[in-house]
């Protein structure tokens, strides 16, 4: 038999909140995280509007020369999984002060704060065995603040002032390092990147790690903070973002609505920790939910644009649902990929119905995006938890700015906070390259 998976921990950093909790309650009330964007130029861009984290204090989990070395996009991965292990409890590793070595001026010169972990296959968070905890916490894009921040310095003082710590500050591995060095995990741990689809596809790389028996707990998930003048002149010139409309950012994320223009740059992470079932009941853990299955296939068709006729998406779902043993009539709620662009809405409802067939008109489907905007590698993971969230409390969040259902599409937006009975979602992502995953999640 196979290992079941459950979800024992959850961990956000949102523009609707700084942990779960708060993100969970603006998403019910139907709030929008998206505004205007004030931190960089934007006459020249294409678009102006960003959903950005707000007040988040990189002080709460690291020392100053710590969040000297690491970019926004660690800080933020780091913050949610400390969340989600918490929840878990799961507990940081007792460490011995580290020296550091002063290497010279400037901004992200610092020595990391960090010694070997002590007894890391002891007991401990109800006797644990830390070798066997691993950690995918993912980004696509990676430290673009820190890129930037040492290509402006070389350009402008030439190569020796660039910082010794730019690499290890800018790989995209450096969250699930940083993470798996805090808690002492020694289990697999890196960075898996797929554009959009990254979240989505660790959790699901991490829950088939489970299954197999290579670890008994993951913190898997993603995160970006990619919000900077450069991306958004490289989106915005390949038209894929959205823009105000009539004057409202609130109003520009619009998935599945006719008058949708694009994406909305969003920045946040997303962290859950995954684990075997009866390793979570024998800690005393209380599982949150059930990821019953998941599929993971490619478009193979073009880099930027999903298959036509969403063939792709429809064979990761297909083969979520028999992975999980779950009929289609049996699905309950949708949470879609549902970036709100013109050609990506389109083909994913050709996806969904390629499965549903004409039931999809009657599940209820409710976009995340429209209220956090595309949060990129960080979008799948902030959406399951979503969906995570949905099925403990049996409450579905809405989707704003649904004013007018595309009329190719029949679906049921929920356009109010929703009270259910549902055992079985889904959740869909899909990323540049053509990469597709969709997990089955299940009522604990």
């Amino acid at each position: 038999m196979r290992r079941r998976v459950v979800v024992t921990g959850i961990g956000v950093v949102s523009p609707l909140g700084n942990d779960a909790a708060t993100t969970w309650k603006n998403l019910l009330a139907g709030r929008s995280g998206v505004d205007y964007i004030r931190d960089f130029p934007v006459e020249k861009l294409r678009s102006d509007i960003a959903a950005s984290v707000k007040g988040f204090e990189p002080g709460k989990y690291l020392s100053p020369k710590e969040a000297d070395i690491y970019g926004r996009v660690t800080q933020l991965s780091l913050a949610a999984a400390v969340e989600a292990l918490r929840e878990a409890g799961i507990t940081p590793v007792q460490r011995a002060p580290a020296e550091h070595e002063e290497a010279g001026e400037g901004a992200r010169t610092a020595a990391p704060a960090v010694a070997a972990p002590a007894h890391a296959g002891e007991g401990g968070s109800g006797g644990l065995d830390r070798t066997r905890v691993g950690c995918l916490m993912s980004t696509g894009m990676g430290s673009v603040d820190i890129f930037e921040e040492q290509v402006a310095r070389s350009a402008a003082r030439g190569p020796r002032a660039v910082s010794p710590y730019f690499i290890p500050g800018v790989m995209p591995n450096g969250a699930a390092a940083l993470i798996a060095m805090r808690y002492g995990l020694m289990g697999p741990s890196y960075n898996l990147a797929s554009a959009c689809a990254t979240g989505t596809h660790s959790i699901a790389t991490s829950a088939l790690m489970i299954e197999a028996g290579e670890a008994d707990v993951m913190v898997a998930g993603g995160a970006e903070a990619a919000t900077r003048l450069n991306t958004v002149a490289g989106f915005g010139n390949a038209k894929a973002l959205a823009r105000a409309v009539d004057g409202d950012p609130t109003r520009a994320s619009r998935p599945f609505d006719r008058r949708r223009q694009g994406f909305v740059m969003g920045e946040g992470a997303g962290a859950l920790v995954l684990e075997e079932e009866q390793h979570a009941r024998a800690r005393g853990a209380t599982p949150l939910a059930y990821v019953a299955g998941f599929g993971m296939t490619t478009d193979a068709e073009h880099l930027t644009r999903p298959h036509g006729e969403g063939l792709g998406l429809a064979l990761s779902l297909s083969r979520a649902l028999a992975r999980a043993g779950v009929a289609p009539d049996a699905v309950g709620y949708i949470n879609p990929h549902a970036t709100s662009t013109p050609q990506g809405d389109a083909a994913e409802i050709l996806a969904l119905r390629r499965v549903f067939g004409e039931r999809l008109a009657r599940i209820p489907l409710s976009a995340t995006k429209s209220m956090i905007g595309h949060l990129l590698g960080g979008a799948g993971a902030v959406e399951t938890i979503a969906v995570v969230c949905s099925l403990r409390d049996q409450l579905l969040h809405p989707s704003i700015n649904v004013d007018e259902l595309d009329p190719e599409f029949s679906l049921d937006v929920v356009r109010e906070r929703r009270a259910v009975d549902v055992r079985y979602a889904v959740k869909c992502s899909a990323g540049f390259g053509g990469h597709n995953c969709t997990l089955v999640l299940e009522r604990a």
